[in-house]
């Protein structure tokens, strides 16, 4: 491992006192809780509200002869969603997703559960427990997405789309490549698919010439 930026003791850094409290100090300072790339293993949804995911830290502790020491899983983990209000943007994390935890400086346990105002849970700081996880990095291209550039906005998807709403105003020429399928009437102006009538036609037993 490149760089002198080492937790462990010397071999001559005990000789002294300015070494051992170098290393004292280094050593606290590798307590404090960082930001910590990690990869979702279970993902517990919330049931309309914000879940909670189980991740594992991807960059291993190691000994003071550099054998690897793999992290274990932290559970129950509380992960973003763009939400402001009752209004939000649902992209909820999956197994396999490689992100980032953000680690509290004190016991966020109380909060988590209750989502209210609380004290601490117990005396432990900067600890892997009290996190929350920031997803989105050095994952695969994805397949459903929103593009958004000075060009304009793309939408793409290999499923459906589907628009929930009570009313959907559409401010803008509508070019369709494909069919279209309506349940209910289509209104073209004043003119009604459904009821619109011809003039000056007699009517009789035979029907209209294919549409030219």
């Amino acid at each position: 491992m490149s760089g002198s930026s080492s937790s462990f003791v010397g071999i001559t850094q005990g000789n002294t006192n300015s070494g051992a409290i170098d290393a004292a100090v280094r050593r606290n300072l590798s307590d404090l809780g960082t930001n910590v790339l990690v990869q979702v293993s279970a993902v517990h949804a919330g049931n309309g509200i914000v879940g909670t995911v189980d991740v594992t830290p991807m960059v291993h502790q190691q000994t003071s002869d550099g054998t690897a020491v793999p992290h274990g899983t932290i559970y129950g983990v509380p992960y973003l969603r763009i939400q402001g209000g009752a209004c939000a943007v649902i992209v909820d994390p999956v197994a396999g997703d490689i992100g980032y935890i953000i680690i509290s400086g004190r016991d966020q346990s109380n909060v988590v559960t209750t989502r209210a105002p609380a004290l601490p849970g117990s005396f432990r700081q900067h600890s892997m427990a009290d996190c929350v996880y920031v997803g989105g990095f050095l994952n695969d291209a994805p397949a459903h997405y929103v593009q958004i550039t000075t060009d304009g906005v793309r939408i793409v998807t290999t499923g459906k789309v589907t628009v929930q709403a009570s009313e959907m105003d559409v401010n803008c020429n509508l070019k369709v490549l494909g069919d279209i399928t309506a349940t209910g009437d289509v209104q073209a102006g004043a003119v009604s698919l459904e009821s619109h009538v011809h003039g000056g036609v007699q009517s009789g037993g035979s029907k209209t010439s294919a549409p030219e």
